[in-house]
């Protein structure tokens, strides 16, 4: 039986969101699994403060702005389509720029 390696592969890209990280590694959110967010260039100082203002209006004392990079914030009803999407075998979000690149690689590679 062979083994295969595989590894995750952080998105390289310098666009995503900014989310607030508690001290647990927690983010925070509502009961419904919404989470506070905000998009974002990485870096991006403005965005860093308005996150940190929204936590502080909250009542929110701890945790920082944490970037994750390649992700975007989508609507209830988009989240039911990439639902819909990932049950049917294809990539959920159709704007996933890494996987539309990996596919890329795929096909023109024959792999």
């Amino acid at each position: 039986m062979k083994k295969i390696r595989s590894s995750v592969v952080e998105s390289k890209s310098k666009y995503g969101v900014y989310v607030w990280q508690m001290p647990n590694g927690q983010w925070v959110g509502d009961d419904e699994g919404r989470y506070m967010l905000i998009p974002s260039e990485k870096g991006d100082q403005e965005k860093i403060s308005q996150i940190t203002e929204a936590a502080r209006s909250y009542g929110i004392t701890e945790g920082q702005a944490q970037f994750v990079p390649g992700r975007r914030k989508v609507s209830d009803e988009e989240y039911a389509e990439q639902e819909a999407r990932l049950r049917m075998g294809m990539t959920p979000d159709p704007f996933d720029i890494d996987e539309s690149i990996e596919q890329y690689k795929r096909l023109t590679n024959g792999i």
